[in-house]
């Protein structure tokens, strides 16, 4: 996970800046707030830009955050998993970019992953082509995002009790992948898979 702190100031803000390395970004906490316009100041390069970005978000009565600005350039994606009843585990895969999001340019696959797996699940969904160097982006670390992959089928594999995660979002630069928000969702008590027999999908 790429650095980050919740805060509930503006002073605890800019002290949070100061410790995590400028420039910063301050943001909604939510994972999940990055499908939504709005919830987040790039680029903050000092305390007021910092306490001004505060005000802004804070407005909305939510949890706010700090977090290190990731380095640039990088393509946004988005990982997750899911359990299904029928099929077990299931990972997901998408481009981050807003009009991948809308056009739900996803594709899936069933846990655990081994490395070809990986490799099929990023070149299956359209936008694939802007993370090896087309259309003006710049090459990035695929082989990163496919260990990323790896490990989140092995996760799901070996640990039931996680019903669901989504690593949002997933940035994927030149030389390494960062992850800027997670969140998991847990089954209490863990019980037995909810899929019944051997995965496949047809």
């Amino acid at each position: 996970m790429w650095p980050a702190e919740v805060v509930g100031s503006p002073e605890e803000a800019v002290a949070a800046a100061e410790r995590l390395g400028w420039p910063v970004v301050v943001k909604v906490a939510d994972p999940g707030a990055s499908r939504r316009a709005g919830t987040v100041r790039l680029g903050l390069t000092g305390p007021e830009m910092v306490r001004h970005a505060y005000a802004e978000l804070s407005g909305e009565r939510v949890e706010l955050a700090v977090q290190r600005m990731a380095p640039q350039p990088a393509v946004p994606t988005v990982v997750g998993m899911i359990e299904d009843p029928a099929f077990g585990p299931v990972v997901s895969f998408g481009l981050g970019e807003v009009t991948a999001r809308l056009l739900q340019d996803q594709s899936f696959r069933l846990a655990p992953l081994t490395g070809e797996d990986a490799s099929e699940l990023v070149r299956s969904v359209r936008a694939a082509p802007l993370l090896f160097g087309e259309y003006g982006y710049p090459p990035v670390a695929v082989d990163a995002l496919e260990e990323v992959l790896v490990r989140v089928g092995r996760l799901a594999h070996d640990l039931p009790e996680v019903f669901r995660l989504d690593l949002d979002q997933v940035l994927v630069g030149e030389s390494d992948v960062m992850i800027l928000g997670a969140r998991a969702t847990l089954r209490t008590p863990a019980g037995p898979r909810l899929d019944g027999g051997p995965r496949r999908l047809s």
